[in-house]
């Protein structure tokens, strides 16, 4: 991950539309922490047109999951590699509305499961850095916007709870839906946990 900065920059500057890449937040700072995400602010003569090729810009970072955040006031693109590393692309000229919590469905649960495993890896590194005031306000969001739309009522005390309640509800609704969501960014937001 040496290179992760120019490697980050260089796959998405190449974009006609886009007009510079800057790393930015707590690592460009030199205010991070071991877990930190990798952030880069995205300026854009065509918001539209990066936002639909972003998926094809980051390919070959090869990433377990890739989403735009639903919930903040500007867009981010976020990459989820292995390791877990995370990337998120900023787009801080462009404004967004918050989305509504998803209706978990058919066709719906494999974005939810994404999402989960994204915001809870998130939540890991906040607790890694010592911020339980953060922890304790995502694990509320993390149920009112995910965990209460699938039927779970309990809020998670901790992200142990959260996982087991998350896991045997959409396991469940797995059977019920006939659907399988794909395992591999779990598998690797597990295996970073127990570390």
């Amino acid at each position: 991950m040496d290179d992760i900065v120019d490697v980050a920059i260089a796959l998405v500057e190449k974009h006609q539309a886009v007009a510079g890449v800057e790393f930015a937040g707590s690592r460009s700072r030199g205010t991070h922490h071991e877990l930190s995400d990798w952030d880069f602010a995205v300026t854009t003569s065509d918001f539209a047109a990066v936002a639909r090729d972003m998926p094809a810009l980051v390919a070959p970072l090869e990433p377990l999951s890739e989403q735009w955040e639903p919930m903040g006031h500007f867009p981010v693109y976020q990459v989820l590699l292995r390791g877990p590393t995370k990337v998120e692309y900023l787009f801080l000229d462009e404004a967004q509305e918050a989305m509504p919590a998803p209706i978990p469905g058919p066709d719906t649960l494999a974005a939810i499961n994404t999402h989960f495993w994204d915001w809870l890896w998130w939540i890991a590194t906040k607790r890694a850095a010592g911020r339980d005031d953060l922890v304790a306000e995502h694990l509320a969001q993390l149920h009112g916007h995910l965990l209460r739309p699938l039927g779970i009522e309990a809020a998670p005390r901790d992200i142990d709870e959260a996982i087991t309640a998350f896991v045997d509800r959409r396991d469940a609704l797995e059977h019920e839906y006939g659907v399988s969501v794909p395992r591999e960014l779990e598998d690797e937001i597990r295996r970073a946990l127990r570390r």
